[in-house]
């Protein structure tokens, strides 16, 4: 049956259209129930996103490793330099401390 603008029209198809409509119902209907019967899986990407991500540290960060190491701060460096500095403090006091035990 075909309905047009107010009036419903009875109207009988070519065969092969049939045919061709029967596919189309019956290939949908294949893939609804394929959807209804698909198992979901986790994604392994949920996991890597759940990580969190560690960037470069604060400037208040940064500023208490200074004071730790006992790091003069010049106000005016940027953070980079600040970095920088902090490294290579660490790096001459683990120096010295790797020389005092020798």
């Amino acid at each position: 049956m075909i309905k047009s603008a107010a009036i419903m029209k009875t109207k009988t198809l070519a065969p092969w259209r049939e045919l061709r409509m029967q596919k189309r119902k019956h290939k949908k209907a294949q893939a609804i129930e394929r959807k209804a019967m698909k198992v979901y899986y986790p994604s392994p990407m949920g996991a890597v996103q759940q990580v969190e991500i560690v960037g470069e540290p604060t400037r208040d960060e940064m500023l208490e490793q200074a004071a730790k190491i006992g790091l003069k701060v010049d106000k005016r460096w940027s953070d980079e330099t600040l970095l920088d500095r902090i490294n290579q403090g660490m790096e001459a006091a683990s120096w010295d401390t790797a020389n005092a035990s020798l």
